[in-house]
């Protein structure tokens, strides 16, 4: 019983370990977010340990797999476990959150699909390291048996014979040849038995199969939706909020993506072009949002962004979505009376530090060459 306890608290630890291996691999940002204080540093620095993150958690499941029996068992239980449960939530996770499985930005990290496809290659690894590598070099050591032993009482000297003793009364096996009928009670529980053990061994297989079969079929047939439903679908969440202890709304994470998915959609398509500011309030749905928040997502006023400098731009803040570090903003630009719309762009910060100072720097320059 305690054996089994042991076992169990010990899978229970290695299965922390490897979600967090799983975690660290699809979104390393999150534990190390990109610092542009530290990118002109010289000598070493934190950021330089970020590519290795993924080996804390792995260094963590190898010691409590080496320290108690059944290593292997525990390790590639753990990490099946993961990557079953990993898959089973990604088509959901597509469909509903896109931005945990592929980036919403190009600069943001490959997200859950890199994140499982590093997690398989581990996998795999480990396989050929524990399975064929590591029994190669370190084989069980064979169990010999000696046809020719005899026990401590046969060996007796006190009842040692001499060579003349043996050689007038030499010991004669009787050979017992039992070539009689058969036993059919035994006969027929010995096929029984391996009956038994035929049909265990292929409903075992074939759950295993059908749970391959059906894990696939899930991930690769559940519904997905079309861009309008995901238009839809994002639309509806991008006005989720919180009110923080200081009285300041702010967005949820995956409203100020899906924000940027509108906006982008908006900016790319051109949906705005021809439309007034209310038109455009109503397609974006902001009458059914709250006064208070719909106030705050309509303040007009100039923002300052960390991946742009506005200070030359003739645009219109229109709708500004935040969560407190990531920003969407929709900006317009109407034609001399301002009361059309003629171009809607969309501009994001606070995903990845570095990549807006890069950014700032480089629109800055760039204006600067045409100033």
């Amino acid at each position: 019983m305690l054996n089994a306890f042991l076992l169990g608290m010990r899978f229970l630890l290695v299965l922390m370990g490897a979600l967090a291996l799983l975690y660290t691999l699809s979104y390393p940002d999150n534990i190390l977010p990109p610092n542009p204080v530290l990118e002109d540093v010289e000598g070493f620095t934190i950021m330089q340990l970020k590519p290795l993150l993924w080996l804390l958690p792995l260094l963590w499941m190898e010691l409590w797999c080496y320290i108690g029996k059944h290593r292997n068992k525990v390790w590639f239980s753990a990490m099946g476990t993961v990557l079953v449960a990993a898959l089973a939530a990604l088509p959901v996770l597509r469909a509903q959150y896109p931005e945990l499985v592929r980036p919403t930005l190009p600069f943001e990290g490959g997200m859950l699909y890199r994140g499982l496809l590093y997690y398989a290659i581990i996998l795999f690894g480990s396989v050929l390291v524990r399975l064929v590598l590591l029994r190669y070099l370190f084989p069980e050591a064979p169990i010999h048996i000696e046809s020719g032993s005899q026990s401590s009482a046969v060996l007796n000297p006190e009842k040692a014979r001499s060579v003349k003793d043996i050689a007038a009364h030499p010991v004669r096996v009787q050979p017992k040849f039992l070539f009689g009928p058969g036993d059919e009670g035994v006969v027929t529980r010995f096929r029984k038995l391996m009956r038994r053990i035929i049909l265990v061994h292929t409903g075992r297989n074939t759950a295993i199969a059908l749970g391959i079969l059906g894990l696939g079929l899930w991930v690769f047939l559940y519904p997905q939706p079309t861009p309008e439903e995901a238009l839809l679908r994002d639309k509806a969440r991008m006005y989720s909020h919180r009110i923080t202890p200081q009285g300041i709304p702010l967005a949820t994470r995956a409203a100020v993506h899906a924000a940027y998915r509108v906006m982008k959609e908006i900016s790319d398509k051109e949906l705005f072009a021809g439309m007034n500011r209310r038109q455009a309030e109503e397609w974006l749905g902001l009458q059914s949002v709250p006064e208070g928040y719909r106030a705050w997502l309509r303040d007009e006023r100039d923002v300052p962004l960390p991946s742009v400098d506005n200070a030359f731009e003739s645009r219109t803040r229109f709708l500004t979505v935040q969560d407190g570090r990531r920003i969407s903003v929709l900006y317009i630009r109407t034609n001399e009376a301002g009361d059309v719309i003629n171009v809607a762009e969309v501009q994001d910060a606070g995903w990845n530090a570095v990549a807006d100072e890069r950014r700032r720097r480089f629109g800055n320059d760039w204006g600067g060459f045409y100033r």
